[in-house]
This record gives structure tokens, sequence and C-alpha cells, in this order.
């Protein structure tokens, strides 16, 4: 059974032509990311609902997972304020700022590439419709337009990468979307948080 569908993913790959492998290996890149992604955002959203919980419920809450890779944007920010530099709530606003500038791009991390690679795949697919033409219009020049069997390997390699390209890109630019989301409400509830400390400070 393994051998017959490896036979018929092998023939699958060489109709498409050398442009399937690319998006084949581009495919494999955003699945690695996006999984990678899922798991970063779904620890950060949990431990951010704990360190609002517990900063909002008490005064002398202390994330515990300051330096980790799972350490919510709360803890991260909580950990970078210099509080001897701050004298008011103006000072603790700036370095709020300046630090989650720094922050947001570390939590996106390759969110941005995927979206590029949801976009790119399409365009694979199209590079892979006009080589196949090019092949077609090759075997014309060739042998005429009398023997549909000889065009059969262009056409083949124009809708099968075209049709790959599509059937990646849309799955891959949904769950982007909605990792997006989720990181998104991560740091609604970092904001929320930030705001609830600015006003229990006691500057």
């Amino acid at each position: 059974m393994l051998e017959i569908l490896l036979t018929d993913f092998m023939e699958i790959m060489d109709k498409g032509g050398p442009v399937m492998w690319v998006i084949l290996i581009t495919a494999w890149i955003a699945v690695i990311m996006l999984v990678e992604r899922f798991i970063r955002i779904n620890s950060w959203e949990k431990q951010t609902i704990i360190d609002q919980f517990g900063y909002e419920n008490n005064e002398n809450y202390q994330p515990q997972d300051f330096y980790t890779t799972n350490a919510s944007p709360i803890a991260l920010l909580a950990s970078r304020l210099d509080w001897a530099e701050i004298k008011n709530k103006a000072d603790l606003t700036k370095q709020i700022k300046n630090h989650m500038s720094e922050i947001v791009p570390k939590l996106e991390g390759s969110l941005p590439t995927i979206a590029v690679i949801g976009s790119i795949l399409p365009m694979l697919g199209l590079l892979g419709t006009v080589t196949g033409m090019i092949n077609v219009f090759d075997t014309i020049a060739i042998h005429g337009s009398g023997n549909p069997q000889e065009m059969a390997g262009g056409i083949s390699q124009a809708l099968l990468t075209t049709a790959s390209g599509l059937i990646i890109a849309i799955p891959v630019i949904f769950a982007h979307h909605i990792l997006a989301r989720r990181l998104r409400h991560v740091m609604a509830i970092t904001d929320k948080t930030i705001q609830h400390l600015v006003k229990q400070a006691n500057l």
C-alpha cells in the first residue's frame, strides 16, 4: 500500500516538473513554521491569562518564568522595566512603549514569513503553468498540433502546479489568519494588564 502511494506521489511530482518540488519544499517550510508558531502562541496565551489574573488579584504577584521561552509578554515586559529610572507614570509609560516595540516583533516571529509564503505559493503555481505551456508550444513547434498525446505532458504540468499552489496556499493563509488573531488576543490581554499596572503604580 505504501509502495503504491509512493509510486503515485512520484508520478504526480514528475508530471508537475521541477516547480512541483519547489512548491512541496515551500509547503513543508510553511508547515514547520506554522506548527512552531502554534505551540509558542498557545503557550503564551495560557501564561498571559495566568499572569493577568495574578496581577489583577495580587498586588505582590510576580511571574514565575521571566527568562523561559514560555514567558508571557507581560512577564517579558515586567523583567525589562528599570524601576530605578522610573520616577513617575510618564516614565513608566515611556519604558513600556519602548520595550513593547522590541517584544512585539519577537512574538510575531515567523508569522510575517508565513504570510509571504502564503502569497508566493499561487505564484509558484502560475510559474508552473507558464513552464507547462512553454513545453506545449515547444511540442507543437516540433510535432505540430495533430498529436494531443505529445502536448498532454505540458498541459498536465500546467494544471498540476496551478492546482497544487492554490490547494496549499489556502490552508496556509487561513492558518496564518488564525494564529495572527490569537496573537492579537494575547496582546489585547497584555495591554489590559499593563493599563492595570500603570493605574496601580504608586508613583
